[in-house]
């Protein structure tokens, strides 16, 4: 694992002011969960500890081990717990668990990675926002024509796209509510003694901005409401819609706007983790949405068909299309009853 640098004409330079960071945060979240200690022995046990000729290879290529000179601050994760972190190790184990090589199971894992670190980032502006609903994202799957259902994909990735940037607002704001800036406001010198609160709390004026600390403070939270603004939509405000799209878990295709649009490659990603030997497709409905939110039947979308934003037959109809897009991946099969059973394709031969 390399860390990302930044070539100027100056030099290079490390460039780590993105949400992932050098893989950071993922770390941190894994070691936070309840199954860190599973997790450890089996990363340990299938590709840490493994002899490997490519591991061979890279090993005599690399030469000597060089370690960091230093330690690099700042690595920092606000949660010594949280219900993604565990879902995360989870999944994980699940794919660590199957009997295929690593090197397969490494996509699955990349995957599923990304798309609990885009959960994660929308619980947590959530939960800065005073929001207790979990997190949900409408998923239509593909089909020939527009219908309600992608019309309201669309809404839910839009929502979840604003996010965000809405919780970083807010972030900012309720500093505007301290018993800190209420002092500030009220001492002679509000405009200097608000710049220092914001430098504590924010480290922001810092001393290039010096000419910043003579105005007024609401003039002072506004420009630093600004900035955050300006500088959130050039990295983290990037992660849900980039991320989305290389999962597989957004698309434009067929129309004009982005939606949730799971692509085969994701699907078999989540039946791959998720079920264990098979599930019946109704079960694994319910498992997508109770675990990550995934809105595709009717019964999950309850809440849309009682507000009156869609019939009962519109997610019905979008379920059978993933019913028909499962059976063509050779991950579903319907017997005979009429009960359709979502496969685990890695698992078939240790069925009973």
């Amino acid at each position: 694992l390399y860390e990302d640098v930044s070539v100027t004409a100056t030099g290079v330079a490390t460039d780590r002011r993105f949400f992932a960071r050098t893989g950071e945060i993922l770390y941190l979240m894994l070691c936070r969960s309840q199954r860190a200690n599973e997790l450890r022995e089996r990363l340990t046990k299938r590709i840490l500890n493994v002899d490997a000729p490519y591991d061979g290879l890279i090993r005599a290529l690399q030469g000597d081990v060089q370690l960091a000179r230093q330690e690099r601050a700042g690595a920092y994760l606000p949660c010594t717990s949280h219900p993604t972190f565990d879902r995360l190790a989870e999944d994980w184990i699940a794919i660590l668990d199957l009997q295929i090589p690593a090197y397969d199971a490494i996509p699955h894992i990349v995957t599923m990675t990304g798309l609990h670190l885009i959960l994660y980032q929308l619980q947590r502006s959530a939960e800065v926002l005073g929001r207790d609903e979990p997190i949900t994202m409408v998923c239509e799957i593909v089909s020939p024509k527009r219908s309600v259902v992608r019309d309201l994909s669309a809404d839910s990735f839009q929502g979840n796209n604003a996010l965000p940037q809405q919780a970083l607002e807010r972030f900012v704001r309720d500093i505007a509510d301290t018993s800190e800036w209420r002092a500030a406001l009220q001492s002679d010198e509000p405009g200097p003694n608000a710049a220092d609160v914001l430098s504590k709390t924010f480290d922001w004026p810092d001393l290039d901005d010096a000419d910043e600390a003579q105005g007024l403070p609401e003039q002072l939270l506004e420009e630093l409401v600004r900035r955050a603004i300006v500088r959130h939509k050039q990295h983290v405000g990037k992660v849900h819609a980039t991320w989305a799209r290389l999962i597989g878990l957004s698309s434009r295709r067929a129309s004009r706007r982005v939606r949730y649009a799971p692509t085969d490659r994701l699907l078999k990603t989540l039946v791959v983790c998720c079920v264990e030997r098979r599930l019946e497709f109704k079960d694994f409905l319910i498992l997508l949405h109770d675990r990550y939110g995934l809105v595709i039947g009717d019964q999950q979308a309850r809440g849309f068909i009682d507000a009156g934003a869609a019939d009962q037959e519109d997610f019905s109809d979008n379920a059978r299309r993933l019913e028909e897009r499962l059976a063509s991946l050779g991950l579903l099969k319907r017997l005979s009853d009429s009960c359709a059973y979502v496969e685990n394709p890695f698992q078939r031969s240790a069925r009973p």
